[in-house]
C-alpha cells in the first residue's frame, strides 16, 4: 500500500527495554486520517510499537514501512528527516536534562522546521494555552511538576504538522477536561491528514465515543489481536 503513511507487514518485535517478551503478528496499515487504538494492560508497559513505528527498533521478522520505505533501508539523514514528521507522547518522559522544558519542547521544530524560532515558540504558547496554562515551564525537567511535564509532552507532539502522531498512555493522570482537550487537538491533526496511534489502558479514554478509530487492537500478555 504505497499510499499508506505507516505499514507493519507481518512484524514480530523483539523484547525491548521493559517489555521482556516479543510481540508477533503485527499487520496493519494507516493512511492519512486513520486511527489505530490499542488497549494495553494496566499493569504492563506499552509494547515497543512506537519505537518500531519510528524506526528505532528493528523487527526480528517482517517490515515496518514509512510511506512505502523500509526504515531499515533508509540512510541516517533520510530516517532523521522522516522521524522529524512524527509527534510522540512517550510513556516515559524522554527529556534532555541539560535543557529547560520549553527548550526541549521546541527543539525538534527548531532543528528541522523551516520557520523562525519566534513562530515556533508562538505556536507552542497557543497549544499550551489551549490546555489551560499560560506558558511552558522555563526550568529543567527535574524541577518541573509532573503534571506540567505531561502537558508539555502533548505540546511537543502536536507542534508543527506531524503526519503521524503516537500517543503512549498520554491521558494518564490527566483530568477529564484535559483528556477531552487532547482528543480534540489530536483529531484536528487527523482531519488535516495525520495518522494517529493511541496506546492506552485508561478505560474512560478507551470508551470515548468521539475517538472513532479505524482500527482497534488489544494486547493480552504478549498476544496482539485486531478486534475491530
Amino acid at each position: 500500500m504505497t499510499d499508506s503513511i505507516l505499514q507493519f507487514e507481518a512484524v514480530t518485535l523483539p523484547a525491548a527495554d521493559a517489555y521482556d517478551q516479543e510481540v508477533a503478528g503485527l499487520d496493519f496499515a494507516l493512511r492519512a486520517g486513520d486511527c489505530l487504538l490499542v488497549a494495553v494492560e494496566d499493569e504492563r508497559p506499552c509494547p515497543p510499537l512506537a519505537d518500531a513505528a519510528e524506526g528505532l527498533l528493528e523487527p526480528s521478522a517482517g517490515r515496518v514501512l514509512m510511506h512505502g520505505a523500509d526504515w531499515q533501508e533508509m540512510s541516517p539523514d533520510e530516517s532523521s528527516l522522516r522521524r522529524s514528521r512524527i509527534g510522540r507522547v512517550f510513556e516515559s518522559q524522554a527529556w534532555l536534562s541539560n535543557l529547560d522544558v520549553d527548550e526541549n519542547v521546541t527543539l525538534a521544530q527548531r532543528h528541522h522546521a523551516r520557520r523562525s524560532e519566534a513562530e515556533i515558540r508562538e505556536e507552542a504558547v497557543r497549544w499550551v494555552q489551549r490546555f489551560g496554562r499560560d506558558a511552558l515551564p522555563a526550568m529543567r525537567p527535574a524541577w518541573a511538576p509532573r503534571h506540567e511535564l505531561i502537558i508539555a509532552q502533548w505540546v511537543r507532539a502536536l507542534l508543527g504538522e506531524p503526519e503521524l502522531l503516537i500517543m503512549e498512555r498520554a491521558t494518564r493522570d490527566a483530568t477529564h477536561e484535559e483528556c477531552a482537550q487532547l482528543v480534540e487537538a489530536a483529531e484536528e491533526h487527523r482531519r488535516r491528514g495525520a495518522a494517529l496511534i493511541w496506546l492506552s489502558s485508561d478505560e474512560r479514554f478507551l470508551n470515548n465515543q468521539s475517538l472513532a478509530p479505524t482500527v482497534r487492537a488489544k494486547m493480552k500478555g504478549e498476544r496482539w489481536e485486531i478486534v475491530g
